[in-house]
């Protein structure tokens, strides 16, 4: 029998894995085809729109997908899908760095404490070699490929970095990974709640929660959710941190050309009704998306910074028989009023940006001034 969980952020953790955006299916044992046809099969089926003319008449898996020229869609080797299905863990072993990939390489969304951070990997930089191999034009799934292989662990990475390529030696090692933090912070004479959310990984809206309780319990007067630089995540915590903030309807829903329309709609018995303002920046993607256009097209925040990332499009991880797995795009995503989000992101209602040469963070001092202001 198949098992599907939809998983709808597109990033990968270069480190032990593949960041969500993936619908994961297995299936029942049968005898075992070559790669090439299971990935013909898998196209035919499942790819989200039209297939280019000649595609499923090419005869290899490189060439299949590179005609697509889609970069979420790629072939994962038996070792990088062994790691990817250890995705959501809060702690493992890697490097700890998110990308998503652009024609630039792979830009750096986020950086989580770990071997990276040490080794002065930083958030916007664009990674264009690994190990000696470019990655310009490479998808995300072969890029973790080659971190997962390196040699005694050791990575070197050529990152271009304002204009200069800076090189840096990373080995893999241990990562945390928490992925919601909550703080008070004092301004305009009141207190507010800031909630840092770096990814959609298993059980974060229930950290979501916790933190809300207990900045509301800290007596704070609104709340501020800061999606930056967040590539994205589970589709199922997408709705479910959704649900903190709104008392059931819609949230999301999916369409491609296999795959059913469906619809997801937030849980009744939201947590908390205090003032809200979404964060966000260009790193902001996928399911932080979701939950970004939800909360603002339901009336329920206002979203403040720079225009996301755009990723619209949803993907599915099938195992193959030979230990690999196929990564493919099965449907795009759409925002309660029926928009789709690929390649135009959310656009704030409010425009700032965090200057990196000051030492206070200029983006969130607009969000909390957005919280703060009396209400028109």
């Amino acid at each position: 029998m198949r098992r599907t969980l939809i998983l709808p952020a597109a990033v990968v953790v270069l480190a032990s894995a593949l960041a969500a955006g993936y619908v994961v299916s297995r299936h029942d044992r049968a005898p075992k085809p070559t790669a090439v046809d299971e990935v013909r099969a898998a196209l035919a089926a499942r790819y989200y729109r039209s297939l280019p003319a000649g595609v499923l008449r090419l005869g290899s898996v490189h060439a299949m997908l590179s005609a697509l020229r889609d970069p979420y869609t790629a072939y994962l080797t038996p070792l990088s899908y062994r790691l990817v299905e250890h995705e959501t863990a809060a702690n493992y072993s890697g490097i700890g760095v998110e990308v998503l990939p652009t024609e630039r390489g792979l830009v750096v969304v986020g950086v989580e404490h770990g071997p990276a951070a040490r080794a002065g990997v930083r958030r916007g930089d664009v990674i264009v070699d690994i190990g000696g191999r470019s990655v310009v034009g490479l998808d995300a799934a072969a890029a973790l490929d080659r971190v997962a292989n390196a040699p005694g662990g050791r990575i070197s990475l050529a990152v271009r970095r304002l204009g200069a390529v800076v090189h840096l030696d990373v080995r893999r090692g241990l990562v945390s990974a928490q992925a919601a933090r909550g703080r008070l912070v004092r301004y305009g004479g009141r207190l507010w709640g800031v909630i840092r959310l770096t990814n959609f990984r298993t059980g974060v809206a229930k950290l979501v929660r916790h933190e809300v309780r207990a900045l509301t319990r800290g007596h704070a007067a609104g709340l501020v959710l800061d999606l930056r630089g967040d590539p994205g995540g589970l589709l199922s915590e997408a709705v479910a941190v959704s649900s903190v903030f709104l008392d059931g309807g819609p949230v999301v829903s999916l369409s491609g050309a296999h795959f059913v329309h469906e619809e997801f709609h937030a849980t009744r018995g939201h947590v908390t009704k205090l003032p809200l303002v979404v964060l966000v920046d260009r790193y902001t993607a996928s399911a932080a998306e979701i939950v970004a256009a939800a909360l603002e097209e339901r009336g329920r925040a206002l979203v403040v910074g720079e225009r996301t990332f755009g990723k619209g499009v949803v993907q599915a991880v099938d195992p193959l028989a030979n230990g690999a797995a196929l990564v493919v795009t099965v449907a795009s995503y759409y925002t309660p009023d029926g928009e789709s989000i690929s390649r135009v992101g959310v656009i704030p209602e409010l425009h700032a940006v965090d200057d990196p040469a000051t030492p206070q963070d200029e983006a969130l001092l607009a969000a909390l001034h957005a919280l703060a202001r009396p209400a028109s």
